[in-house]
């Protein structure tokens, strides 16, 4: 058994995102997947309720962002997610930060409002529960994510205007990739991880935006290069 237990919902890109670190920095760990109605159990991990949550010698930590500088400080001699350039650092917990609390919206508005990928995101969803539990799951999505959207703005946009913004995102990340092989300095960082985490999601849920998305050269080989 490794050292560091995962407990996520394999839909969500914030624990897509501590897996993507945990492999970069090479630390073997094991997941527990709170798929279909066993997402109930997620509020007992924590105090937030919510995962992705990590166990380390007896420690839990809740919040992607809380585990990355965790396991930073916790494995000092693996790849370093941070630059160590102050402002390099600094620009790449904006990109971070930007990923986790805007990009998120619209990779969840896609997937809400989307048929194919929402049926995609429930399927994964589900994936080793029975099949009967898959109506459950969907109603307890739409829900939540609908909720959160409407709070934030995105939901109570028209679609358009929604996919045209998000449209322009890309092409932002594409402008800056054009001009560096990686989106902070010249290696991996958080930034790219984190990023890389959500733009996933709707690869690989969504096909009209999945091929929006790897039309894009540089974003294209910058993602590849991250996942093989």
């Amino acid at each position: 058994m490794s050292d560091i237990i995962l407990h996520q919902w394999e839909i969500s890109p914030f624990c897509q995102k501590v897996s993507r670190i945990l492999k970069f920095k090479g630390i073997s760990y094991d997941t527990v997947n709170y798929n279909g109605i066993l997402g109930a159990k997620v509020p007992l991990l924590s105090k937030v309720g919510k995962v992705p949550v990590i166990d380390h010698n007896g420690q839990r930590i809740q919040d992607s962002t809380r585990i990355a500088r965790y396991l930073e400080e916790t494995y000092p001699n693996t790849p370093r997610l941070y630059p160590e350039d102050p402002n390099q650092k600094a620009l790449a917990e904006l990109w971070e930060d930007w990923a986790d609390e805007a990009l998120y919206f619209y990779e969840v508005y896609l997937r809400v409002n989307d048929p194919e990928a929402l049926d995609e995101a429930i399927r994964i969803s589900s994936i080793g529960r029975p099949a009967y539990e898959k109506p459950m799951v969907k109603g307890f999505i739409l829900a939540e994510l609908k909720t959160q959207l409407f709070f934030q703005g995105l939901g109570r946009m028209k679609s358009e205007n929604v996919e045209t913004e998000f449209r322009r995102h890309l092409d932002r990340i594409e402008q800056v990739l054009s001009q560096s092989e990686w989106l902070v300095g010249d290696s991996l960082t958080i930034a790219d991880i984190a990023v890389a985490a959500q733009l996933g999601e709707v690869i690989r849920t969504s096909k009209k935006f999945r091929k929006e998305i790897l039309d894009r050269p540089f974003i294209a080989l910058w993602y590849k290069k991250q996942t093989g």
